[in-house]
């Protein structure tokens, strides 16, 4: 008998991306013209959390990620390495 593990709380997992982010941005420039406008989305893939941080765009498909990290909803680890795009490194 296969035994149901508990998810780990939305506000939890966002909490470890948040910090995740914030050291893997440590070594980039964000602009401060784009500061403001960033939003962190979740996306949901089966057991995975993917935390994005972004710059919307007008429509979806307009916006920029900025970074990306993935996050177990059982266990809290983290399933990679966070992913920097579209930033210069200081």
């Amino acid at each position: 008998m296969k035994k149901n593990k508990k998810r780990i709380a939305l506000k939890v997992l966002q909490e470890t991306a948040r910090q995740l982010t914030f050291e893997g941005l440590k070594k980039f420039v964000i602009p401060q013209e784009i500061r403001n406008k960033l939003v962190l989305g979740t996306l949901f893939d089966g057991d995975t959390r993917i935390f994005e941080l972004y710059i919307p765009g007008e429509r979806p498909s307009d916006a920029v990620v900025i970074s990306r990290v993935r996050v177990n909803s059982l266990s809290g680890e983290i399933e990679g390495a966070v992913e920097i795009f579209t930033l210069h490194s200081k």
